[in-house]
């Protein structure tokens, strides 16, 4: 017996072993889509599978160090950080506080294109690297999708693509999808509109869908598409690359986002990346425990922009001040002179651990992705006060399932400021939406990482699903919007009615001279 039981151990290894793949993890190695992506890099090497990492060689250190479960492949010189990290870093912090509308978006996007373009070049110029990647035999390319050069890595390979990503805000997955966007009730990304649109927002609607993808193809999609040709080869553009996808991961999911048509390709793992819970450091315990029963407020900006203009900072401090609950801010730098006694000011909080926490009674914020995802899975009440990019949407979306308020920080005073924080607290309709949408999310027969890992691991398994991807993408927009079907029936219709008419006026014509050929008789 003991026999057999050690016979099925070993089968099991060898199974677990014999499902082993190589995975390539093609993305950029910095900023949150490089966690998004890392999260689940690491559970994929927890259960033994090779996964390599395509970095840049000035980073590799860091990432080992932090990393250490992951490969990683290099590029680039050592001694000189990619200029996109820097900027990617501090463009936020710059514009956060001077521009709010999509023109600001749309220029933070014309600029941080360029960059990226330099680091897309400076990998696919390797021809080193992507000889020994080609020589390598991976089993799939996993990649964040935007700002990366991932696709088109896959593309040279040859090899099935899974991407993961929050959102194209110029609508490179919907054309790569050919999934139906009817913009009558689905929010163009960052216009910050919910589906329940009035007649001028639905204008706006058209307007910023069709701005974004007219950019997309005229400037961003070109510029890839010159690098590809001129690094790799005429046959590789960002268009057929996306195409190519064999799974879309989105971070997002119906309580976070709008219904809307998704292909079967298209899977939810909003809030794959959340972590346990941890006890609060003593020194934090001991704050929100005096709070007693008004409880405590959370003030967080996002990692990015930790400092703001010291007249908004006044403002925003001046409400808290007069507020009976105690208030924890991640804030840097010189605190601001009307800040209250019940406000602490801290360079780092532990944004997971607090919204947990029973006493945390609303949640200030810019409405970053991650801090919204947060607060809807603890049920935790938004007054939210986006600063630039998707954070307006994100927003737009939590007043939608009643349990925030948004303001404006550019032109809110601190009276409104104090009143919102007021009534999220005050009134129990906000609490009660809260923990609706908190009790949907945790209601899930699979965790989202469980979800990302068995669709990666279903696409190693069978070698891609090409029988998940719509034959949309592949056709030209006249036959995707039955324009040569419309034609025709107009057509037809036409030469119909037209003989039609053309016997009628036949008809009446030869009336008209048998009733004058009757007349004449007559006489």
């Amino acid at each position: 017996m003991n026999s057999f039981y050690l016979f099925l151990a070993v089968a099991a290894i060898l199974s677990q072993n014999a499902r082993s793949a190589d995975i390539l993890v093609a993305t950029l190695t910095f900023g949150s889509p490089w966690i998004d992506v890392a999260k689940i890099a690491e559970v994929l090497a927890s259960r033994g599978h090779d996964v390599t990492v395509l970095a840049h060689a000035s980073q590799k250190s860091d990432l080992m160090r932090k990393w250490s479960t992951l490969q990683y492949e290099t590029f680039g010189d050592p001694e000189k950080p990619p200029s996109v990290k820097e900027f990617l870093e501090t463009l936020p912090r710059k514009m956060a506080f001077s521009s709010s509308d999509v023109s600001g978006f749309l220029a933070y996007l014309n600029t941080s294109t360029f960059a990226l373009l330099d680091f897309t070049e400076e990998t696919l110029s390797d021809t080193q690297l992507l000889r020994k990647l080609k020589d390598s035999h991976y089993d799939v390319v996993l990649t964040y999708a935007g700002p990366s050069c991932g696709p088109l890595v896959a593309q040279y390979l040859d090899l099935p693509l899974v991407c993961t990503m929050r959102s194209f805000p110029m609508g490179q997955d919907i054309r790569a999808t050919g999934c139906p966007n009817p913009l009558a009730y689905i929010p163009t990304v960052s216009s910050g509109l919910s589906d329940r649109m009035t007649f001028l927002q639905r204008v706006k609607n058209v307007l910023v869908y069709f701005a974004f993808s007219t950019m997309s193809q005229l400037f961003f999609e070109k510029s890839y598409d010159d690098i590809a040709k001129r690094t790799i080869g005429d046959n590789f553009t960002i268009s057929s690359a996306l195409a190519r996808t064999e799974v879309w991961l989105y971070q997002s999911d119906l309580m976070f986002d709008f219904p809307k048509p998704m292909m079967p390709n298209m899977v939810s793992i909003a809030g794959h990346v959340a972590q346990d819970i941890n006890p609060l450091s003593e020194d934090l315990e001991k704050l929100v425990q005096s709070s007693g029963d008004d409880g405590v407020v959370l003030v967080t900006f996002g990692s990015m922009v930790a400092t703001m203009p010291a007249e908004i900072a006044d403002m925003l401090a001046a409400a808290f001040a007069r507020l009976p609950q105690k208030v924890v801010w991640r804030y840097t730098g010189t605190p601001p002179s009307s800040l209250g006694t019940n406000t602490r000011t801290m360079e780092w909080v532990p944004q997971n651990d607090l919204l947990a926490h029973p006493k945390t009674k609303a949640f200030v914020s810019h409405c970053g992705y991650n801090g919204v995802a947060e607060a809807m899975y603890h049920g935790v009440p938004l007054v939210g006060m986006p600063l630039f990019s998707d954070q307006h949407d994100n927003i737009a979306r939590m007043v939608a399932r009643g349990m925030a308020v948004s303001l404006d920080i550019h032109t809110v005073t601190s009276e409104e400021v104090y009143q919102a924080i007021t009534t999220v607290i005050s009134n129990p309709v906000y609490k009660e939406n809260a923990n609706k949408v908190s009790s949907h999310l945790r209601d899930q027969p699979q965790s989202p990482m469980e979800r990302a890992v068995w669709w990666i691991e279903h696409v190693i398994k069978h070698g891609g699903l090409p029988h998940l991807r719509s034959r949309a993408a592949e056709l030209p927009f006249y036959q995707y919007y039955l324009l040569d079907v419309t034609a025709l029936i107009v057509a037809v219709l036409s030469a119909v009615l037209l003989s039609c008419w053309k016997c009628c006026s036949f008809a009446c014509v030869v009336c008209k001279r048998s009733k004058k050929n009757a007349k004449l008789k007559s006489k």
